[in-house]
């Protein structure tokens, strides 16, 4: 086996072996506000890893995720974890201002896609930034297609989701979660296939009010 023949081989594997990747640009999450320019005034930190929220590494098996953080970080991270409120890259800044019941554009950038699906939750509370507190509010997209937005191919997600009637804050928090679906697990009617039994999971925290 040639040089050139290993190193292809290499190369391939790590291709092959490379996790999806993706983060939450629009509102942007607490670990992307620095790469929107209507945002730099505030001098937000840099977080240069802002695509890898990806609990750790730790593969979920609920929906949408336990041993992960509501933010994405590892489980294990002593609180606040990076991206929580008082974590490394949180500094309150308010991405989004929206109304009561509006219907509000979503960006989500993945660099690589592992099938699945992203969902939204909402949390009107921050002094319970938990995982409970943004179940209370799952956001249905707003073609009235559910709550789940399939994921295919890579690039550049543009959706739109409605917020709950009623539901005003001065303060609260969108969960992006995307949930993969390209390992092989068990579905618990004792078979198995793709999509079933532990996944990874990536998230993000945007920070927004709503008058």
């Amino acid at each position: 086996m040639t040089k050139l023949t290993i190193i292809l081989i290499i190369a391939l594997a790590a291709i092959c072996g490379v996790s999806s990747h993706g983060r939450f640009m629009k509102p942007p999450n607490r670990s992307s506000v620095w790469r929107v320019a209507e945002f730099q005034s505030h001098n937000p930190p840099r977080n240069y890893n802002d695509m890898e929220l990806f609990c750790g590494g730790i593969h979920q098996a609920d929906d949408p995720g336990t041993n992960c953080g509501v933010c994405g970080d590892p489980a294990s991270q002593a609180a606040p974890r990076d991206n929580e409120i008082n974590g490394q890259w949180y500094r309150g800044i308010i991405t989004g201002r929206y109304s009561s019941g509006q219907v509000i554009d979503i960006e989500v950038e993945l660099t690589q896609a592992h099938k699945g699906y992203m969902e939204w939750r909402l949390c009107t509370n921050p002094g319970q930034e938990n995982q409970a507190c943004f179940n209370q509010n799952v956001l249905r997209l707003a073609n009235g297609s559910g709550t789940k937005l399939p994921v295919s191919s890579t690039g550049m997600y543009r959706t739109q989701l409605r917020l709950p009637a009623g539901v005003r804050c001065n303060h609260c928090i969108i969960q992006w979660n995307y949930r993969a679906g390209n390992n092989w697990g068990e579905c618990g009617n004792g078979s198995g296939a793709v999509g079933c039994g532990p996944q990874e999971t990536f998230r993000g925290c945007s920070d927004v009010s709503i008058s």
